[in-house]
């Protein structure tokens, strides 16, 4: 721990009551000028801290920055989190927390950035984001599944997203089949899930997340909105992403112990595809017809026109009608 946050938790520990520049010295073994010196490179980060005569110092206001301490300070999470890395820009968090899989890193170390250079969603797009108004991480995790089942994870993390995105703003936000969340038929955010797999088994799952929480319209994409906008108000991304971590963390704990079906059951309150007539883009091909629910694996089942069903396990789902969520 640095110098900078042993004041920082000082002065948290006061709960807004000042502490005065000589017991910070002593206690850290420091000259008066060097606390001085590590409050203001505080203040440089964002900290709203005063400075009362004959009183010391006090910090009245955190930055709505992700920084990892402030996410971790009350996350009280059991492994998601651990470890937890934050960076004012990267390449990718997917491509992070990648490289800690293949390192062996335990389960449940995330990776947060203000900004991505080389961001992406599914099928190869890009994924813009203005900087330090979203929410953008990645984790990893090592579920004892086989390669065909990974739609589970994405599914589930669809799950915790938007029982968070409804915590934050008392909404129903919604999932559109597979992975993006969505508050009337605009998109909020979207999750890309990469693994490193054997033929029979996983090795580990990378789930990243994008969300965007306090972007101004201009800022995004057409048929796109953010959280504050839905809430009525700025959201705390600190907090928001603590409830994020603690609600994957609940449900990924839930499919390991065997209850996915209960998840899937949750995932078709919270959809906005299921009894939609959509078309599905495959590869080869595309399939049209009436989005009838996911079945055990998370695949969607469409009716066609023929009255036959298919199943379609990955692929880049288009409502053809508006969905009331």
């Amino acid at each position: 721990m640095t110098k900078n946050d042993e004041i920082l938790h000082f002065l948290k520990d006061a709960c807004g009551k000042p502490v005065s520049g000589e017991d910070i010295s002593q206690r850290l073994g420091i000259t008066r000028a060097a606390v001085w010196k590590e409050i203001e490179a505080l203040r440089e980060l964002g900290y709203e801290i005063e400075a009362q005569t004959n009183q010391g110092y006090s910090l009245t206001g955190i930055p709505d920055k992700l920084f990892a301490d402030e996410i971790l300070d009350g996350l009280e999470t059991e492994f998601m989190g651990k470890p937890l890395l934050s960076y004012d820009e990267i390449d990718s968090t997917n491509d992070a927390v990648f490289k800690m899989g293949e390192d062996g890193v335990p389960e449940g170390a995330a990776v947060f950035a203000e900004f991505q250079k080389k961001g992406r969603g599914r099928l190869g797009r890009s994924w813009i984001s203005s900087k330090g108004k979203s929410v953008l991480f990645s984790y990893l995790l090592r579920p004892t599944l086989s390669p065909a089942q990974i739609s589970r994870v994405t599914l589930v993390a669809g799950v915790s997203a938007v029982r968070a995105c409804r915590r934050i703003t008392g909404k129903e936000i919604g999932i559109k089949w597979p992975n993006d969340i969505y508050f009337q038929n605009r998109k909020i955010g979207g999750i890309l899930t990469e693994m490193s797999a054997e033929s029979d088994r996983i090795n580990f799952v990378v789930v990243g997340i994008g969300l965007n929480v306090n972007s101004s319209p201009e800022d995004l994409p057409e048929g796109s909105m953010a959280l504050c906008e839905i809430a009525g108000h700025q959201i705390a991304r600190i907090v928001f992403s603590q409830t994020l971590l603690r609600e994957i963390e609940a449900d990924y704990v839930r499919l390991k112990k065997g209850l996915f079906k209960e998840l899937a059951e949750e995932w078709e309150t919270y959809s906005v595809t299921t009894g939609q007539r959509v078309s599905a883009r495959l590869l080869d091909r595309t399939v049209e017809g009436q989005a009838v629910g996911i079945d055990a694996d998370g695949a969607l089942w469409i009716r066609k026109d023929n009255g036959l069903q298919e199943r379609i396990l990955s692929g880049d789902i288009q409502h053809l009608r508006p969905s009331l969520k």
